[in-house]
C-alpha cells in the first residue's frame, strides 16, 4: 500500500515507503508462541482437578492479556509506523490511537548518516541519523536496507537542490546592457 496521495502536495512523489523492519516482529511472535505453550501445558496440567473450568478460563484470559499486550500492541504500532519519502520531504509518522509525526523538507537536510551494528547488519536493517540544523540529529531505528535509504535521500536532495537551482536561473533579473 502507497502512502496516502491525499497527504501528498501538487507535484509531490512518493520515491520510499517504508515500515520499520520485520525484525521488530520477532519478538511479538514468540511472545505469542510461549504464551499458548505455557497455556497448553497449564491447561493439561488443570484439567483433572474439579475447578478445571474455572482454571482454563483463568489460563485463556491470562494469555489473551498477555498476547494482546505484548503481540498485537507491538504489532499493531508496527503496521502503524510509516517512513516515507517525497522529491520534497521525509515524513516519518507513528502512533495508533495518537499519532505523532515529523515532516523534514528534503532542502532543510545537513546531513544522512547511518549506523549499523552487527546485529543489524545481518538483519539487513540499521539506524539513520538524519540532520537538519538542529541540535541533535534526528534518529530512525530500525530501517530495512538503511544505505539504500541513505543514497536515496542523497539523490531526492541532489535533484532538489538542481531543481532551485534551475528555478533561481529561470527568475534571475535579466541584466540589461547600457548603450
Amino acid at each position: 500500500m502507497a502512502y496516502p496521495d491525499d497527504l501528498l502536495v501538487e507535484g509531490e512523489r512518493v520515491a520510499l515507503y517504508s515500515h520499520p523492519h520485520w525484525r521488530i516482529c520477532v519478538g511479538p511472535a514468540a511472545v505469542f508462541l510461549l504464551a499458548v505453550a505455557v497455556a497448553s501445558f497449564a491447561g493439561a496440567v488443570v484439567r483433572l482437578q474439579t475447578w478445571a473450568p474455572f482454571g482454563w478460563l483463568a489460563l485463556a484470559v491470562l494469555a489473551a492479556a498477555a498476547v494482546a499486550r505484548w503481540t498485537v500492541v507491538p504489532l499493531v504500532r508496527w503496521r502503524s509506523t510509516h517512513l516515507v519519502v517525497t522529491n520534497h520531504r521525509l515524513l516519518v509518522r507513528e502512533g495508533v490511537f495518537s499519532r505523532s509525526g515529523i515532516d523534514v523538507p528534503i532542502h532543510r537536510v545537513d546531513s544522512v548518516r547511518t549506523r549499523r551494528t552487527l546485529g543489524e547488519r545481518l538483519a539487513g536493517c540499521g539506524t539513520l541519523l538524519v540532520d537538519a540544523g538542529g541540535e541533535e540529529p534526528m534518529r530512525f531505528a530500525d530501517v530495512p536496507d538503511v544505505e539504500r535509504v541513505q543514497a536515496l535521500l542523497h539523490r531526492e536532495i541532489s535533484r532538489d537542490l538542481e531543481r532551485r537551482r534551475e528555478a533561481a536561473v529561470e527568475h534571475a533579473p535579466v541584466e540589461r546592457s547600457a548603450s
